[in-house]
């Protein structure tokens, strides 16, 4: 096998990519802790809004006060109502700055002092509505002195909130630039380290590599020859196609099944190597799996797939069929694993067939009889098609039994079944109950041809001869027979009905027929 090529060139340009990417990352990195920097001044310039917005109603508010001290000292009727709509101007203006200001995000400490001054401005309003009733009435004195003595300890306490929410906004204007300033210092610091750090790592790794190719490539080959004889060992067959559907690879037991080796296979088309088929319909399904596994993913074989050997031989299989992928996700063939299944089937179906069949005289056994009777009952036909159960007991089992021996009455057992098996139809379940007990379900059979079939079962075992030795034996059949209405779904209430008028046919003597409710 020819030795893989030397890996050291695809290795060192490798890594002077990855040096060289690392370079480019570091510059963005740079780019965007700028970014980043200019988001944080952004948020800064955001409070610096919040600050300019409370300077401006702590300075309406001071305005307003001013204006009305004014309006409470003009004798002029006319000039006190300038001044009066001046008030309402900048009231006007002070809400819409301060819809303006709630408007921004607010955390819960500037939350919560707006809630504090919000009292002091709702009083302030309250007590300027009162001094202009006084201005309305010309009641300058009193209006004077309630804004002096009433009037003025509250604005002074709302101008206090107001300076304090100044300098809340201010704090954390200085706070929020030293925390930018901070961050985006630690980011570069950061970034320079860890490219300066990633250079050296790519380096101490390329050195590392370089030294260890050669010993890779060794590694590789020989890793290469013990697949080989992996594939060689196991005991699944193992084909491999290429994307063109051409036969590459078969391991010694994929030789045996297909009855090629792998030389003659190489290159030929993998439908005239591999013989798979459908074994219910007998169709050729070689090319649909490979087709379907070229297509990217992962398919197993249907249940019941066979393979035609080129020497004729047939095979069970089962297995799958798995797609190559390149590194870039391109399927360049498939592999196929098969599995001769051929004697494991046939011993799963012989315990199959021991596991429903009566070992003695080969008829359906008591389990399965039932079950087959349970699934008839509660299908949907049940209540469309007449359907009826016959209970058979023989009649002088036991003589022959006790007289001729178990050899004797096993063979009676075996005899009786095979001439009972030709009294029924070819739909009908024939069973061994147990013992000398036998049952029989007629399906899609009117009442009073399962009885007629009942009959001829009597008839048949009563005119049987059995001979052993140099005796003869003469047995009979009771019989019950039960018509399933549609109305009946229980097993047990069948069984019942059949046995109990199989009991009443037993009472009412020898090779007699009962019908349940009759």
């Amino acid at each position: 096998m020819k030795q893989p090529s030397s890996a050291l060139v695809p290795v060192i340009a490798g890594f002077s990519v990855m040096l060289l990417l690392l370079l480019a990352v570091t510059a963005i990195g740079v780019t965007h802790i700028r970014l980043l920097s200019n988001q944080l001044t952004a948020i800064v310039a955001e409070r610096n809004q919040k600050s300019e917005y409370a300077a401006t109603m702590r300075g309406l508010h001071e305005a307003r006060f001013q204006s009305m001290l004014l309006a409470s000292s003009m004798d002029d009727v006319f000039a006190r109502d300038a001044e009066i709509m001046r008030f309402g101007e900048m009231a006007r203006e002070f809400i819409q700055v301060r819809d303006q200001f709630l408007a921004l995000p607010l955390d819960s400490a500037e939350r919560a002092l707006w809630e504090d001054l919000r009292g002091e401005v709702r009083q302030v309003e309250i007590l300027a509505f009162q001094v202009f009733e006084m201005l309305q009435s010309n009641q300058l004195p009193q209006a004077h002195k309630f804004i002096k003595q009433v009037l003025s300890p509250h604005q002074e306490r709302m101008m206090r909130g107001w300076l304090e929410m100044l300098e809340q906004q201010r704090a954390k204007n200085h706070a929020a630039l030293a925390q930018a300033n901070a961050a985006r210092d630690r980011a570069q610091r950061l970034a320079i380290g860890l490219a300066i750090a990633a250079m050296i790592v790519g380096a101490l790794i390329a050195v590392f590599v370089v030294r260890l190719s050669r010993r890779l490539e060794k590694d590789l080959f020989e890793e290469k020859e013990r697949a080989q004889i992996t594939l060689h060992a196991i005991g699944d067959a193992v084909l491999r196609i290429d994307a063109q559907q051409l036969t590459c690879y078969l391991n010694p037991v994929a030789e045996h099944l297909v009855g090629f080796s792998s030389r003659e296979a190489a290159g030929r088309p993998i439908k005239d190597v591999l013989k798979l088929f459908d074994k219910e319909n007998q169709r050729e399904i070689t090319h649909r799996i490979s087709q379907d596994a070229l297509r990217g993913a992962p398919c197993s074989l249907p249940p019941g797939t066979g393979l035609f050997s080129a020497q004729g031989m047939e095979f069970e299989v089962e297995g799958v069929c798995s797609p190559i992928h390149t590194p870039e996700g391109e399927t360049i063939g498939a592999v196929l694993v098969l599995r001769d299944v051929t004697e494991t089937r046939e011993m799963q179906r012989k315990i199959q067939w021991q596991a429903n069949h009566d070992a003695l005289t080969g008829l359906t056994n008591r389990r399965a009889f039932e079950e087959r009777v349970t699934r008839t009952l509660g299908s949907k036909r049940a209540a469309e098609f007449p359907l009826s159960i016959l209970f058979i007991d023989l009649d002088r089992f036991k003589q022959v039994n006790d007289s001729a021996g178990h050899a004797a009455g096993d063979e009676l057992l075996r005899q009786l079944g095979r001439l009972m098996y030709t009294r029924v139809r070819e739909g009908d379940l024939l069973g061994r109950l147990g013992g000398d007990e036998f049952g029989v379900m007629l399906t899609t059979c009117p009442p009073e041809n399962a009885e007629k079939i009942a009959h001829q079962i009597k008839d048949a075992i009563c005119n049987f001869s059995f001979r052993w030795e140099e005796a003869v034996y003469q047995v009979g059949a009771s019989i019950g027979v039960v018509h399933v209405s549609a109305h009946t779904s229980c097993l047990d209430d069948c069984l019942a009905a059949a046995d109990a008028a199989c009991y009443q046919a037993k009472q009412n003597g020898r090779n007699s027929i009962v019908v349940y409710g009759q």
